[in-house]
């Protein structure tokens, strides 16, 4: 399976990161990528961008050396109940929306409070994906969160990320792999990536997918014709 769209990246902006956007769009223009989506941090994750940043993006052109540029955040997670750090006011300038959680901006809670975290999340109709819902660090009933994508008629990221850094999400990541093909979820592959060169690298996750002969009209990024289509969703979802 071919990924085309990169729905998970991080420039300098995030405060952790190595690379400029530009650095990503060259890199990823150099190897065949259709497009990616700017996921910059919230502001409550410490060096990262005000939240303001927000309404810059709408100066960055839509396209640069045949890549797609989608403008977007990884909001941070802050309760149980879903709140993220990005205000509406915001959020209506992206075109896709990960929420997270970290340590940095929240403490793991039990299995029940984590899930209803991202539950609460999943709910904010701004809000396409959760970020690395594999990481044990948050535990939850997998199942169930799966089941709260569906109902939300959401996306499931697959973190390629994770892998390297999350230790023990490859297991859980497989779980809900084979939980979307029994619920017909769809998802993204992610790479996640700090540095432009690890854009579209996602070759754990496709290893677990092809493990599973996961249906491939369920990755939503396969292309960007594909991923154009849910964000024609989202349009209609927040009727703009």
């Amino acid at each position: 399976m071919k990924i085309l769209v990169d729905t998970h990246t991080h420039t300098v902006l995030s405060g952790h990161a190595y690379s400029t956007l530009m650095e990503n769009v060259q890199y990823a223009s150099s190897i065949g990528m259709e497009g990616i989506v700017n996921a910059d941090h919230g502001h409550m994750i410490e060096e990262s961008a005000p939240e303001y940043i927000l309404s810059v993006q709408r100066t960055i052109p839509a396209e640069i050396s045949g890549v797609r540029i989608y403008r977007g955040a990884e909001a941070n997670i802050l309760d149980f109940g879903g709140s993220i750090d990005i205000r509406e006011k915001y959020l209506k300038m992206t075109d896709f929306v990960i929420a997270s959680m970290h340590d940095i901006t929240i403490d793991p809670g039990g299995r029940e409070e984590n899930l209803a975290g991202y539950e609460g999340a999943l709910k904010n109709p701004y809000v396409d994906i959760i970020g690395h819902p594999g990481s044990p660090k948050y535990d939850m009933d997998r199942e169930a969160f799966v089941k709260a994508v569906r109902r939300e008629n959401k996306l499931v990221e697959v973190n390629n990320h994770s892998y390297m850094f999350r230790r023990g999400s490859a297991e859980n990541c497989g779980e809900i792999v084979r939980l979307c093909i029994k619920y017909d979820v769809r998802i993204c592959v992610a790479s996640d990536a700090h540095f432009c060169m690890s854009i579209g690298g996602f070759g754990y996750a496709l290893s677990i997918l092809e493990e599973n002969a996961f249906p491939a009209e369920l990755v939503a990024n396969r292309t960007r014709e594909t991923m154009d289509a849910y964000l024609a969703e989202r349009r209609a979802r927040l009727s703009i």
